[in-house]
């Protein structure tokens, strides 16, 4: 498992090193997860049903902005 801690570690540090675009992915996340509810509606049980489907969509959308950077 250290292994994997180097790697986040490695990834952090080079995010944190260029700039803005950490910041920018963790920002495209959280408007995408407050947004898409908005658009399906207010139906607990749709949300419920789709909610960990949009976490896991948005948090690849938000890796795919930094990833030509890298």
């Amino acid at each position: 498992m250290t292994g994997f801690w180097l790697i986040v570690r490695r990834d952090v540090v080079m995010a944190w090193r260029q700039g803005g675009d950490g910041l920018m992915a963790i920002m495209f996340f959280l408007i995408t997860v407050t947004l898409f509810p908005l658009g399906v509606g207010p139906e607990s049980a749709i949300l419920a049903r789709i909610g960990a489907a949009v976490v896991w969509v948005a948090a690849l959308l938000a890796t795919l902005l930094s990833l030509e950077r890298m």
